[in-house]
């Protein structure tokens, strides 16, 4: 579903480009995942199911001021959710409600202190925060991407067979609406991420429902993702 931004418009007497920056689930995500998922066998334990959870991140906004200086979009950082530090599926099921929040927070703001250090995935991690550090110098944010943690599907022990590792799956839902950024010069506006898509214009509003799942593994007193699928 990824398009190339398309909506260029004029702003103060320049020309910008207007487009809307989606969850990398949509495209790179899905990149990313098929290479790790032919390389990694996905074998699980016994199941046992968890209470629903909802939580959200992010503030909606409408466009920002036509002025010389953008005023910035107030996103407030993410709380972390009870039983972060529980241990055992609880303390997974919870780490993977804060993963969401954080992913969000970062997209906004480029702040991805925190999301690195539960974002464990290798090729994916450094690859987001490093287009994340570009988008944020070349553009602002206009509307804030949100996601709403809407239920944990399935938890349970798992293992990767060729990795050899131990850990705890999380299966769950979401819901996410796309974010807007502007950037100053049509030039910028072309240049295309590794991690990060774009949806249409009609498609700023539309919300969407997504099924991912995560594979922690336990790091000390914490948990951190090391895989993920979208499905």
């Amino acid at each position: 579903m990824s398009t190339k931004p398309s909506n260029i418009g004029r702003w103060i007497g320049a020309i910008i480009a207007a487009i809307v920056l989606v969850a990398v689930s949509f495209v790179g995500f899905r990149a990313f995942n098929a290479r790790a998922h032919a390389n990694a066998e996905l074998q699980s334990g016994a199941q046992s199911p968890q209470s629903d959870t909802a939580a959200q991140s992010g503030t909606q906004s409408g466009d920002a001021p036509q002025s010389a200086q953008p005023t910035p979009v107030d996103v407030p950082k993410p709380t972390p959710p009870p039983n972060l530090y529980a241990g055992g599926q609880i303390g997974a099921q919870a780490t993977s409600q804060w993963y969401v929040d954080l992913w969000a927070y970062a997209f906004n703001t480029g702040d991805t202190e925190d999301l690195m250090k539960v974002c464990q995935v290798e090729g994916y991690c450094d690859a987001f925060a490093h287009d994340l550090e570009r988008m944020h110098t070349d553009s602002y944010l206009v509307k804030p991407l949100t996601n709403q943690y809407l239920q944990t599907n399935k938890i349970y022990e798992c293992s990767l067979q060729k990795a050899g590792t131990e850990g705890i799956c999380v299966e769950f839902t979401f819901l996410q609406t796309p974010a807007v950024f502007r950037y100053l010069t049509e030039e910028k506006a072309s240049e295309e991420y590794d991690t990060i898509s774009t949806v249409t214009g009609e498609e700023i509003n539309n919300e969407q429902t997504l099924f991912r799942v995560l594979f922690l593994e336990e790091r000390g007193d914490t948990w951190v993702v090391t895989h993920i699928w979208d499905h």
